[in-house]
């Protein structure tokens, strides 16, 4: 009984001070990469701006699994700026992709960030913290791609 007690009292203490170091963590995430492509930003905005576009340049966005599995909705679209909401069952995020044209380098600055906002739940703001990991290596990636896609053209 004194054994049961004490894994009891345990594990409460345990959880409130996961819980508590949890909500040191930040509850908003931002993942952010950038790419020069060397164009202008009216030859990359169809690319990023039309979603049935985007399996040129994302890897795995085609799949049909992978489009039961997510949404993606376009809320916004402008000459340098393009938000969109993507839904995972994992995470809901706000992504935005801005558009820097240096006209005399004629370079254009395409930068692809990940916004998301997590619940106090420790294990939620713990693996957040792993967003700039797996996500920033994919992102890389995928700008890697997009950059080679409209250099080509």
């Amino acid at each position: 009984m004194r054994a049961i007690k004490l894994g009891l009292i345990s594990a409460v203490v345990f959880f409130a001070l996961f819980t508590l170091g949890g909500l040191l963590l930040p509850s908003h995430n931002v993942v952010s990469r950038a790419v020069n492509i060397k164009a202008k930003p009216g030859s990359i905005l169809p690319l990023v701006q039309n979603t049935s576009e985007w399996h040129l340049w994302i890897e795995g966005i085609d799949s049909s699994a992978m489009q039961q599995k997510q949404t993606i909705q376009i809320i916004s679209v402008s000459d340098t700026l393009i938000v969109a909401n993507w839904k995972t069952a994992e995470a809901n995020y706000t992504t935005k992709f801005r558009f820097i044209y240096i006209p005399g380098q004629a370079v254009t600055i395409v930068q692809w960030q990940f916004e998301q906002e997590v619940k106090w739940y420790p294990w939620e703001r713990l693996s957040s913290l792993m967003n700039d990991k797996i996500l920033g290596t994919l992102m890389e990636k995928n700008l890697a791609k997009l950059q080679l896609l409209v250099e080509a053209s």
